[in-house]
């Protein structure tokens, strides 16, 4: 786990950063895979590289199965999902 220390993004605070990915990444597999993502852990990198947060967990009834949501803190906005064919595959909601 990362918390990137000190003021990222627009002023906003890391834990805030981790809340709103959190919460758009929980939002967007339950409106694309209509599943519920469960988050264990993430990591933050650094604003001067890219304004992403990778946000690591798993899906329900899929505990060892690792899924990755990819946040940008920038746009606001989930930029891909990373995980298994099978799940990747289930998407029901391709905009």
């Amino acid at each position: 786990m990362n918390d990137a220390g000190g003021i990222i993004g627009h002023g906003r605070q890391p834990v805030q950063l981790v809340e709103e990915a959190k919460t758009a990444g929980k939002q967007f597999i339950q409106d694309h895979y209509d599943t519920e993502f469960i988050c264990t852990d993430y990591e933050i990198v650094d604003p001067s590289v890219q304004s992403t947060i990778y946000l690591n967990g798993y899906v329900t009834g899929h505990e060892k199965e690792k899924i990755t949501v990819v946040y940008s803190y920038h746009t606001h906005q989930v930029r891909t999902v990373i995980g298994p064919d099978w799940f990747i595959e289930s998407e029901t909601d391709k905009q």
